[in-house]
Parts: structure tokens; sequence; C-alpha cells
């Protein structure tokens, strides 16, 4: 009796450890998708039923910790009401993590990707801002027997040398060399202008903000306008020194000094066409007329001058994630709009935003997505974290954010922030704010060859500064960096079973 008793409990102890090995397998891999047997193969089994190779996955280290979804829960439980976190785990569906995915933030600006992408789709990486003198009569020699047109073609680098010397700026800093336009005129042989400097910014509307940004943001000393022909971001005063002390020593009223401060332009194509007066008289020019502003006669024949290109736009994406420069955004917003519906508006490109994102699969109603502006700073601005994890997720997007995008490993905020983090060039990431917003969203590389893309934005109502929720962001993408993948049944040699 026990020579037949005996072989079957090592049976039963088998196949109950099979039994176990299956449930336990499919508990780790809950997050990590289905395995699709293979219905074109033979009846049989691919590994045998009594092996080590079906113990592996009891041996291998699971995908997570039992507590890595429970830290996230804990984490966002901290987190401000107006907060969200989403995550996805290369294409699997339904998202790997998500707090508050319906829930309406501020995004600040992490709109600044939304913008980009659309410019990259609409306009290409190519674009360039061509800025052109014209007259409605030749020039002979030497001479324009009337007025040269200053016409606008939306560049918003174009600086003078003296702006490019503050202190906030910087001779390297990419710009478009206005000075040099005037030069090529004058290697031409310009040498009177019987009429006068005419500015035309007729490219654009003639808003010189976004409409619904409030008073305290127009008074801002980083924001200058927004038109399709202007120097200098449009300021006609600007620091030429590096700033004062809080309190005036001369006087001791504490005041800031009137010639240090910002101004803007009442009319910026006017002062771009005055400016540009300047720079021909300086090189010799005799103009015989004040500079003014206006478009050029649309019922007389143009005659092109001379001209000078912008950068391509691929540079311009750059040091609009460096800078966080609001006047590129803008303009850039209003170029997309010019090609994509004939209109240079705000308006117009944040609706050509809205399709290019449609087209490309992100339903932006689903998504509840509300723009008003391309730089996100408006607080208008409404969106969910799923918008920035489905744009830097799609086929169509994620190639350019993948490029663009900043890792830890590189000297800058995040190195600062996550230079700590085991290989910190696997952490590519996009982050932004304002004292009472933070906002990151970007990818995180877990190792054989799978990729988290997440997405965090909270709001602090009238904070001070954003530091408290800033270090929850921090915390949030140190522990997801944690994550490590988990072998696949083809890293480790196993082979479903398959039934006859």
């Amino acid at each position: 009796m026990r020579r037949i008793v005996m072989p079957l409990l090592l049976l039963a102890v088998a196949l109950g450890s099979l039994v176990g090995s299956n449930y336990l397998s499919d508990r780790l891999h809950e997050n990590l998708g289905e395995v699709v047997a293979d219905d074109t193969a033979p009846p049989g089994v691919g590994t045998p039923l009594i092996s080590t190779l079906r113990l592996r996955e009891l041996l291998t280290p699971s995908l997570t910790e039992p507590d890595f979804f429970t830290t996230l829960d804990n984490l966002m439980a901290t987190a401000p009401a107006a907060a969200c976190l989403s995550v996805n785990l290369d294409d699997r569906v339904p998202p790997f993590y998500e707090s508050g995915a319906n829930t309406q933030v501020m995004p600040s600006e992490g709109l600044v990707l939304l913008t980009l992408a659309t410019a990259n789709e609409v306009l290409g990486p190519d674009h360039r801002f061509t800025t052109s003198v014209q007259s409605t009569v030749p020039m002979d020699g030497g001479v324009v027997n009337g007025d040269i047109y200053l016409v606008g073609g939306g560049d918003p680098l174009l600086f003078t040398e003296e702006f490019l010397a503050t202190p906030a700026q910087g001779q390297d800093r990419l710009h478009t060399p206005v000075e040099d336009l005037a030069q090529v005129l004058v290697d031409d042989g310009l040498s009177l202008v019987t009429g006068a400097v005419v500015g035309d910014a007729t490219r654009y509307d003639d808003l010189r903000y976004v409409p619904s940004w409030p008073e305290n943001i127009i008074d801002s000393e980083k924001i200058g306008t927004q038109l399709a022909l202007q120097f200098d971001d449009g300021w006609v005063q600007f620091p030429v020194s590096e700033p004062q002390p809080a309190a005036d020593e001369a006087d001791g009223t504490g005041e800031q000094d009137g010639a240090n401060a910002y101004l803007s332009a009442e009319d910026p194509p006017f002062y771009a066409a005055a400016l540009f007066d300047d720079m021909l008289e300086a090189r010799d020019v005799v103009i015989r007329r004040s500079p003014r502003s206006e478009a050029v006669p649309e019922d007389e024949e143009a005659y092109l001058l001379a001209s000078i290109e912008s950068a391509p736009l691929s540079d311009h994406y750059r040091q609009i994630l460096a800078n966080r420069d609001i006047e590129t955004t803008e303009l850039l917003l209003k170029e997309i709009g010019l090609a994509a519906s004939g209109t240079g508006s705000t308006i117009a490109g944040f609706q050509a935003v809205e399709n290019t994102l449609n087209d490309a699969g992100i339903e932006v109603d689903q998504l509840q997505l509300l723009q008003f502006d391309g730089s996100g700073i408006d607080p208008a601005n409404v969106a969910t974290c799923p918008v920035f994890t489905s744009l830097l997720d799609s086929a169509e997007f994620s190639p350019l954010f993948h490029e663009l995008l900043p890792t830890a490993a590189e000297a800058g905020p995040l190195r600062d922030r996550f230079g700590g983090v085991t290989d910190p060039g696997r952490i590519t990431a996009f982050s932004g704010g304002a004292s009472n917003v933070t906002a990151m969203m970007g990818y995180i590389d877990i190792g054989r060859g799978q990729e988290m893309t997440f997405a965090f934005i909270a709001n602090q109502p009238g904070a001070d500064d954003n530091r408290a929720i800033g270090g929850l962001e921090e915390q949030i993408v140190r522990h997801l960096a944690t994550l490590a993948a988990k072998p696949s049944l083809d890293d480790i040699g196993l082979q479903p079973i398959r039934s006859g």
C-alpha cells in the first residue's frame, strides 16, 4: 500500500507546486499585461510540466515591491485637493497608476509642450521667421524715392546689441541680429530714402498681450509685447546694469531707479522703425522723413530690398525650454494660428492646438483641456494629467520630446533635484510652475526596454511659494524611479503551456 501512496503524494505535491507557481505568476504579471499563446504552434508542452523553469517566476524579483502602489497612494494623500498623477507603462492599458485623473488643474508651463508639439506638426522644425525691407518703388542708384517698409514676420528674437548686453540676456543667447539687416541694405548701395522708415506688423493681430491675461501678469517685468514686428521683446527701456539694492542710497526712499526699470512700447512697430532708422543713419544713409507705423499698401507693387531669417524653429524649441521664453511662445502660437487658419491670433493658435491633438488621437474634450495662451501662465488654463501622458506617449510627438527634454544627468535643475538617484540619465522630464503651482512630466527608463511615462501637477491656491508641493513632486518622481522592469517570459526562456 505504501508503494502506491508515496508516489501519489509526490505527484500531488508537484502538481500543487505547479498550480501555485501559475497563480503567483499571474499575480506578479498583473500590471504587465497578458501573455498570448501562439495558436499556430502544434499541440504540446513548450516547457515540461515538472521543470525548474516553471519556478523562475517565483525566484525572480517582481516588478514592484509589495508597497509600491501603497506608497504612491500615501504620497498623493498628502497632496492638495487640486492635484493629479498619471503613470503609463509602455503601451499597456489601463494606465499603470492614476490618482485624480479627472481633476482639473492649472498646468502652468506644462502647456508649452502642447504649443511646441503643434508648432512641430503645423510649421515644421525647419520653419524660419523672415523680416524684410520692402518699398513700392525700386531702388535706383542707391536712392529709394519714397518710403521703405520694415515688414515683421513674427520673429520673436529680433534683438539689438544694446539689449543683448543687458545682464538678463547675454550675447550668446539665440537671437536674430537686426543690425545685420541694416548692413545688408548699405552693402547693396542704399544711400538715400526720400520718405520714411515705416514699421508693418500686420502679419498678426494688433493685440500686444493675450486678452485674457490679468493686469498683474501684463505688468510683470518678465512679459514683453507680442506683435509681428518688435525689437527687444517690445521694450523701449530696460535695465542696462546689474540691479541696484532695494534701498536707494542717494535719497533713502527705497524706490527703484526709473532709468533701470522695464518699460514696454505703446506702439512696438513704430519703435522698431525708429530704431531701424537710427541704424541706417549710423551707417550714413540719409532718411528725409520721420518714422511711422502702417501696412504696406495692398494696391501697389512691393519690391523686396533686403531680408533676414531667424534660426530654424528647432533651435527656438530649445531656447523656449531653457529660458521659459513667454514672448517667443506666444508669438509662436500666433504663427501657428496664421498657418492653420490664415489668422495670426492667439485664439486661432490654440484652436489649431486642439485640432492637432485631436488628429493625433488625443481627445482634448474628453481630457478636459481648456487653453487660453501658449505659455501656460494664464491662471484660467485647465487640463488633466492624462493630457500630458497622452501627448508624451503619442506616436506623433514622442520622438520630439525624447529628443528635446533634458535628463537628470545633464547640468541643470533636474540634476540638482534628482542627480542622486541610481543612474539619473534614466529620468527625462520637463518641470515648471509658479508660486502656487508645480508640474512635472516626462519619461523614466525602468530597464529591459520598458519605459514609464508620468505627469504630476499640483495647485496650491494662495501659497507664496511652491516649495511644499515641489518637495512632494520630488518624492513622487524619486519613488517612481525605483521601479525596475521584470523579466518577461521570453527573457527567462519559459514557453506557455499549449493545449491540444
